[in-house]
């Protein structure tokens, strides 16, 4: 029973971790999209923030099966809120991009 609840107990601290990560789609048609994944996931199924130039902070969405999620402080520092409580930090990090059918998406921010 002890092993069962310390590997509970793993696996939701380990999931409370998941990176999310912040990136901008070029689209095919010229425009840009501000999106969102779960890191280690595909980045062309990432969900939608806002088009350029509208603002991507404060929209909630969810990826990865983490819900509840806004990206905040646009404008200066970023960081995630879940269902209103701090969720993590971002950082500037653009080490990744992806050729997807409707577009190259890049990263931009970790979270």
């Amino acid at each position: 029973m002890l092993a069962q609840s310390i590997l509970a107990t793993v696996l939701l601290a380990a999931s409370a971790n998941a990176a999310i990560v912040i990136g901008v789609q070029d689209r095919i048609d010229g425009s840009k999209r501000n999106l969102a994944w779960l890191k280690g996931t595909d980045a062309c199924a990432g969900e939608l923030l806002s088009v350029q130039p509208a603002n991507p902070c404060g929209h909630v969405f969810s990826t990865g099966g983490v819900s509840g999620l806004t990206l905040e402080g646009c404008g200066g520092p970023l960081w995630v809120n879940q269902n209103g409580n701090f969720y993590a930090n971002c950082h500037a990090d653009d080490s990744y991009s992806k050729v997807c059918k409707s577009g190259v998406v890049r990263k931009t921010y970790e979270c």
